[in-house]
């Protein structure tokens, strides 16, 4: 609906203006006749990769790949935070990952559940990082029924690592 892409415009470039890393917004198209739904039209990410290339067949096997994603991944979430962002729907497949010289950056590409804030309080990072939680585990159960992730693999063992790490990394961030 129009509102919800009037949202995700402003709020993506928002997160541009505080230099977080996402993807370049170039236009929302919204009024459209017969009530026909908007769209948001963002730039290509180039060298960008979604989850599902990355993970796909051995990639939690490969070592430190699947480190370096759910890294990555809380690095974002934790700087959202910090600049007062609430995503509401955290997930692998509303994120881009960029190879760097061995580093792996993470980049928001769907941010219509969130809003910006002075400061999120305590209640609002924990709410984001359970949805967080929930949706790593079922983006990864998702490759899993697919036949493109290890059966030995535990999505939710391995989701329920993201926040453990992302207390790590605020504690660290903000002592």
């Amino acid at each position: 609906p129009d509102h919800l892409v009037t949202r995700e415009h402003r709020l993506l470039r928002e997160l541009a203006e505080d230099g977080l890393p996402t993807v370049e917004v170039v236009a929302a198209v919204t009024g459209k006749a017969n009530k026909i739904d908007g769209m948001l039209v963002t730039r290509h990410l180039d060298y960008s990769i979604p989850y599902r290339t990355l993970l796909s067949g051995r990639g939690l096997t490969i070592p430190y790949l699947g480190e370096r994603v759910l890294d990555s991944l809380v690095v974002l979430l934790v700087r959202l935070h910090l600049a007062g962002f609430f995503w509401g729907d955290c997930s692998l497949s509303n994120t881009l990952f960029r190879r760097d010289a061995g580093a792996l950056s993470a980049y928001v590409i769907d941010m219509e559940t969130g809003e910006q804030y002075p400061q999120l309080s305590d209640g609002q990072r924990r709410l984001d990082l359970q949805v967080a939680t929930e949706n790593v585990a079922g983006g990864l159960l998702d490759l899993q029924a697919g036949g493109h992730l290890k059966a030995d693999i535990d999505p939710m063992g391995v989701a329920l690592q993201i926040g453990d790490r992302y207390d790590r990394l605020w504690r660290e961030l903000t002592a």
